[in-house]
């Protein structure tokens, strides 16, 4: 009853607290051959009694006080250890009572005052892993970091770093920093070889740099973008950066002897990305070591009658770095045999004295150094040969970060090897790591991320061979839940890519496991369908199941358009300036309504997902955009752009789903898809016809009218296309219906035919109406074709814009029917017959 009232008090006892921080600590040491606890025990340990201490607001004053608050120190780092074991919901009960404990310390037990330097950074390390935000729960913590203590400077940073936490690195523990010098100090004991790999302080001091490199060009980059912020920020401490980082600097040249080739690239790394205002090394009045190390390499490009020291800036001491790397080995032309760990026996410190993993860091910033430029191209070529060579010692996530690196030397002599072997390795990796292999062991581990990295690049490279890709996929993908666009996006594009090689069938048939695994984030995507929220990914990803002639899904086709009801209004995405992704989404549904011709469900899903759901009214709205801009008085408006070339795609898109040839479908059928799809064809041909007549107007009275419009945007070539499919639709379909029997329901079929046959015939004689209500200049389309085909001009001239033989050609080779014979010509067709044969016999009108 007592220990219930005193916890009711929130009072926490001595003898209590010795007790759960003794067995909390031995349940978490796995040293001297102890096992893993069992999660549940642990949770329900943390539950019943960590839990209620880490609420405690009061300790018992009758012990030592300073040894309680120790005691509670050690507690909370065991309990933030875990709670990365036990992977507590950063939110749950657990983790909220021991951030409240360190938020509210000062106010409770006020033991954060007694933890060590070591405690506090793991318990940063810790917490920022279980996924804590909360920056209030994080800085006590930070106040207790000793810049004395680089190991715990470093960890601390790195965690908050990699949490994206950068904010919190450079406002809280960098203005920490106090002038604080260091000694070469070595960690009790041994490395795991030898006395030589024992972790020093000058190891940790590059680590230190190094994020601190990468926390001041965040923090930078992102008041660059956030400019409305710009005013109410707080000001970097600009003066504890450049101190910190000279001391960084001055301390790692001074024990130059120590470092290994991996510190070299790290320390030159963390030099070059430095943002631009922090180019200039500052306060180096008290550390000569690095002004005499940089006036050695005697660097160009020094003004006259400044000091070296007012000079100095990060691109010096990276190339300081870099130059300590290439010393040992700058006379020799070949890289040396490797071992059989990968390691080269070379100088220490030097480029042979670097782990494989770490050679390829260093090939995107060599060249950005000042040097000659057959040195960088030296130093580059015997990095690259030094990699190849050790790439039979390399994992797969290491060869596939080679890769990624590859693109600076692509052209070069030694690109097209290098691939090769990359690629080879790469795919030897993914050949071992097959469905019986142990995938937590390192050597077979295959990190997801690099697998879709690796996809990315063997589509970018257009790799004709990747076999353990393919391979591989063929295990992966059907033990996946689902797949993000962007993922499916790149698969996709790899199997494409290396398909002819690797065999079309099997990579159709891993594409087909990949489609049908293609999630929605529901966020972002919803019942709109993928498409709205992911254009140009998804447009890949048509294009790769078109090239792998993949046949997906109904559902995937669903998902991917989603649904369609409605749709008038589509993202800023889709500008007019990015209207390749009509022509590309018509294209894609022509291939696959020749995939299944018979399959009816699959061809109705097409028909009103894809066409009727999406393509036509983007279109339509695209249409309208362009059209809009382009006969405004100011006339703003792209001259270049797919929309005239997408209604041509449309209407070889539209032509077999309406198969007025009846060689799959109904009459009945075909009539409904034709109603259906006329109102959204009667609006594009109207605004066609006004784009075609503003393009002509606009060429008139232009000084270069000489200049020929671009093929995918001239309008009147792709009208003039776009009215003959149409009209053969109707007409043909009319000439069905009126052959269809004398049925009732022929009957009814015919005079809805009729009815939609004369509404076209108006049509084409009829000039659009503006947004005002006014007529729009009055010129149809049979006036226009008019006009276009008129040869001669009242001044005895040549038209510009009737069509060349080239193009009446094109136009007549394109169509899916033969013009002449026609059974029933319409009248745009028997004006272009008529003309056209003018053009092609050269005979005046």
């Amino acid at each position: 009853m007592l220990k219930q009232c005193l916890l009711q008090r929130c009072l926490v006892q001595y003898r209590s607290l010795m007790s759960v921080a003794d067995k909390l600590n031995g349940m978490l040491d796995t040293r001297q051959g102890k096992g893993f606890t069992p999660r549940e025990t642990l949770k329900n340990h943390l539950r019943s009694e960590v839990m209620p201490l880490l609420k405690g607001t009061k300790l018992d004053r009758r012990h030592d006080s300073i040894t309680f608050r120790r005691s509670m120190s050690q507690l909370v780092r065991d309990a933030a250890f875990a709670a990365v074991v036990v992977h507590a919901n950063p939110t749950g009960a657990f983790v909220t009572s021991l951030t409240e404990c360190i938020k509210h310390d000062h106010e409770r037990m006020r033991f954060i005052s007694y933890m060590t330097s070591a405690q506090s950074s793991r318990v940063i390390a810790h917490l920022c892993k279980a996924g804590v935000r909360d920056s209030a729960a994080l800085s006590p913590l930070i106040s207790r970091l000793d810049f004395n203590e680089l190991k715990e400077i470093s960890r601390a940073m790195f965690a908050l770093v990699e949490e994206g936490k950068c904010n919190e690195v450079i406002f809280l523990i960098v203005p920490m920093y106090c002038g604080e010098k260091w000694t070469l100090t070595y960690d009790a004991g041994k490395g795991h070889t030898n006395t030589e790999n024992r972790n020093c302080n000058v190891f940790e001091a590059v680590r230190v740099l190094r994020v601190l490199s990468k926390a001041v060009r965040s923090v930078v980059e992102r008041r660059r973008t956030d400019l409305e912020a710009q005013g109410s920020l707080s000001p970097l401490p600009i003066e504890s950066i450049q101190r910190l980082r000279t001391s960084l600097a001055n301390f790692i040249i001074e024990n130059t002897q120590v470092l290994r080739g991996a510190h070299w690239i790290n320390f030159t790394r963390a030099m070059m990305h430095f943002p631009q205002e922090f180019k200039l090394v500052k306060y180096l009045e008290d550390y000569s070591p690095v002004v005499r190390a940089v006036e050695a390499l005697q660097l160009p490009n020094r003004g006259a009658g400044q000091q070296l020291i007012d000079t100095i800036d990060t691109t010096d001491l990276a190339a300081l770095g870099m130059s300590r790397l290439f010393e040992p080995v700058k006379h020799m032309k070949r890289p040396q045999q490797s071992s059989e760990s990968g390691m080269s026996e070379g100088p220490r410190g030097s480029i042979l004295d670097v782990p494989p993993s770490e050679l390829s860091k260093i090939i995107p910033i060599i060249e950005h150094l000042p040097s000659s430029k057959s040195i960088q191209q030296l130093r580059l070529q015997f990095v690259v040969d030094t990699v190849v060579k050790r790439l039979e010692f390399m994992n797969f996530a290491d060869v596939v970060h080679f890769l990624h690196v590859l693109r600076n030397i692509e052209g070069s002599a030694q690109f097209s090897t290098s691939l090769d072997a990359a690629v080879n390795v790469a795919s030897k990796r993914l050949l071992e790591a097959g469905p019986d292999c142990d995938v937590s062991s390192a050597p077979y581990r295959i990190p997801y991320a690099r697998l879709v990295q690796l996809a990315t690049l063997l589509s970018a490279f257009r790799v004709k061979s990747c076999v353990g890709f393919v391979t591989y996929l063929s295990y992966l993908a059907p033990t996946l839940r689902s797949l993000r666009v962007d993922d499916a996006t790149a698969f996709m594009c790899a199997l494409a890519t290396i398909a002819p090689k690797d065999g079309q069938e099997l990579c159709a048939n891993v594409g087909k496991e990949i489609l049908d695994r293609v999630g929605v984030d529901s966020e972002r995507g919803g019942n709109a369908g993928l498409f709205m929220t992911f254009p140009i990914s998804c447009v890949k990803l048509l294009r790769a199941v078109v090239i792998l002639n993949t046949v997906p899904s109904s559902n995937f086709v669903s998902l991917m358009f989603g649904d369609t009801e409605g749709r008038t209004q589509f993202s800023e995405e889709f500008c007019v300036e990015e209207t390749s992704v009509l022509f590309d989404v018509s294209r894609s549904l022509y291939h696959f309504s020749r995939m299944r011709p018979g399959d009816m469900a699959w061809n109705e899903t097409l028909w009103s997902k894809g066409v009727m759901g999406f393509l036509l009214p983007l279109l339509h709205y695209l249409s309208s955009v362009w059209r809009d801009g382009l006969v405004s008085p100011a006339g703003k408006s792209p001259r270049v752009t797919y929309i005239p070339i997408a209604w041509r795609s449309a209407a070889e898109t539209i032509f077999p789903f309406v198969d007025v040839n009846l060689d799959v479908i109904s009459l009945k059928t075909m009539q409904a898809r034709l109603e259906e799809v006329y109102p959204s064809c009667r609006d594009i041909i109207l605004m066609a016809v006004d784009v075609a007549d503003a393009q002509m107007r606009i060429r008139e009275g232009d000084a270069v009218a000489g200049e020929p419009i671009a093929y995918s945007s001239n309008a009147f070539i792709h009208l003039v296309y776009f009215l003959l499919m149409v009209e053969h639709m109707i007409y043909h379909a009319t000439w069905q219906a009126e052959m269809g029997g004398n049925t009732e329901d022929g009957a009814t079929l015919r005079e809805k035919m009729q009815e939609l046959k004369g509404n076209y015939n108006t049509l084409i004689s009829t000039s659009s109406i503006g947004k005002t209500g006014a007529q729009c200049g009055g010129t149809t389309a049979l006036s226009l074709l008019e006009k276009a085909f008129v040869q001669d001009g009242e001044d005895g001239g040549k038209s510009p814009f009737c069509l060349s033989r080239s193009e009446v050609l094109e136009i007549t080779t394109n169509l899916p029917f033969a013009l002449t014979l026609v059974v029933n010509q319409g009248p745009v067709n028997e004006l272009f017959c008529e003309r056209a044969v003018s053009i092609m016999v050269n005979v005046d009108d």
